[in-house]
């Protein structure tokens, strides 16, 4: 994957001026990516870090200088998991080939879509996905202000919507989202039809486990309204 060397430096926070440590900044995120897919953000830290490469907690910091440099860096290397779409492809289908190679660089890592979840992509890989989001919606025919309103709603999309299928939307005794699914639509179906008639008869399509193709409903519909 070719990512230019002449980019400016990102405005993410930079390591100090002082003498460069033995490990490389590469090791630091490819450490906490690990944390990341252990225990999550919130098992996340500086020190978990050092410990996993077994240097100390400065050394860290020399190269990433915070917790938000580090998280920076992290959510780039997850965007450097990306791939382009095809060349050649017509503006709408390569949206959509990013869009399900986004989906599934977040469904494959722990907590990767609340990382992903306001943060600007900056370095180098994240750059180009929102290139190549931005050259595809310019090619449908969209101005300036429109085209950035439209990425910034086709990137949110996508991350809420990986955020959403990792949770639980009830509270059940292992967490499971299948069974806090079945237990919402038993809840729905319990309802009078008199009076939530909608409610009850959309109840197995509201509480179906499977997303693929609720996600791709959305994206479908969000693509043919920007031409509209």
């Amino acid at each position: 994957m070719f990512v230019s060397d002449t980019l400016p430096s990102p405005i993410w926070t930079h390591r100090s001026t002082q003498k460069r440590p033995a490990i490389t900044e590469t090791a630091v995120v490819d450490a906490a990516l690990a944390i990341l897919d252990e225990h999550g953000v919130d098992g996340l830290t500086m020190r978990a870090v050092a410990d996993r490469i077994g240097v100390t907690t400065p050394t860290v910091y020399w190269h990433v200088h915070n917790k938000e440099g580090l998280l920076d860096r992290l959510y780039d290397r997850l965007c450097a998991d990306v791939p382009d779409p095809p060349a050649g492809q017509p503006w709408d289908q390569r949206l959509r080939t990013l869009a399900h190679s986004i989906r599934a660089v977040l469904s494959a890592h722990r907590d990767a879509a609340r990382l992903a979840i306001g943060h600007f992509a900056l370095g180098p890989h994240g750059l180009r996905a929102t290139e190549t989001a931005l050259a595809a919606l310019t090619q449908a025919g969209l101005g300036t202000e429109q085209a950035a309103h439209a990425a910034y709603l086709f990137f949110g999309y996508i991350t809420s919507f990986c955020y959403q299928e990792t949770l639980a939307p009830a509270l059940t005794a292992t967490g499971d989202r299948e069974e806090s699914l079945r237990q919402i639509g038993d809840y729905l179906l319990s309802l009078p039809a008199g009076q939530y008639p909608n409610l009850t008869r959309c109840a197995a399509a509201l509480t179906r486990p499977g997303l693929d193709q609720r996600f791709t409903f959305g994206l479908d519909h969000f693509l043919r309204g920007l031409t509209q």
